[in-house]
């Protein structure tokens, strides 16, 4: 019986694997693996990225041999990102079929002055839609721009790749790779800016205690996987274990 492998996106020219999930630093991880190959930005503007990279399938040992990870995003901030991005972004970013389909069924507010309480509400649907999604209560797959983490993580926790969190990307990166690649710094410094929109309030404005257990149960593995790897960081300098 062949040995098990996972597929992560690597850098064909660095000991560089990871596994990427939407809203959750994944333009700066494909431009990161682009300067690791090529020695300079992808594009001048920080929204674009390469559709193809390169590859691999790797057993656990193979990972484990070089600097294997994936990134974790605070479940509540990576859901005020989809809400701000693909809900309510400007026409080059946002998915205007969620609106459309909010207005349709539910009490969903557009444009670009909207109150907090417009904001909240549209928030609340947004969760409601989700949530029908998530559950199978809609045809179709569900968006990996709001899936679960840790359907995407599975894998990567099986595997033993280390968890890292994307607000402390960089400098848990560089210490996880120990001066493996010697380029890597450079390259984060060739990655100046990420993917961010503009928001006009901030999500600690909009959220309420409402609003933040809607978020928990949409995500409540996300949650817990979130926690561990935080607590394990701050308590231990290191990436923790997990099993699951």
């Amino acid at each position: 019986m062949s040995e098990a492998r996972l597929t992560v996106t690597s850098a064909a020219t660095q000991p560089f694997n990871c596994v990427i999930a939407l809203k959750a630093g994944s333009t700066f991880l494909r431009n990161l693996v682009w300067v690791l190959d090529h020695g300079q930005p992808f594009s001048a503007d920080n929204r674009s990225f390469p559709a193809q990279l390169p590859s691999r399938e790797l057993t656990r040992e193979e990972l484990a041999a070089e600097v294997s990870f994936f990134v974790l995003r605070d479940p509540v901030e990576r859901f005020f990102s989809l809400y701000f991005d693909k809900a309510i972004g400007d026409e080059t970013t946002r998915f205007g079929w969620i609106a459309e389909t909010l207005k349709a069924n539910r009490t969903f507010h557009d444009g670009p002055d909207l109150t907090l309480d417009q904001h909240r509400e549209n928030c609340h649907a947004l969760t409601l839609y989700i949530k029908a999604r998530l559950r199978g209560h809609a045809d179709g797959p569900i968006n990996p721009h709001w899936s679960r983490q840790i359907t995407r993580m599975q894998g990567a926790l099986r595997f033993g790749l280390q968890p890292l969190l994307l607000e402390r990307l960089e400098p848990q990166l560089l210490q996880i790779a120990g001066g493996r690649i010697p380029a890597l710094e450079a390259a984060l410094d060739m990655v100046k800016s990420r993917n961010r929109t503009p928001r006009a309030v901030s999500a600690g404005d909009i959220l309420t205690p409402a609003l933040y257990a809607d978020i928990v149960a949409l995500y409540p593995e996300d949650i817990e996987l979130y926690d561990l790897v935080k607590t394990g960081w701050e308590m231990l300098g290191h990436p923790p274990e997990i099993k699951l």
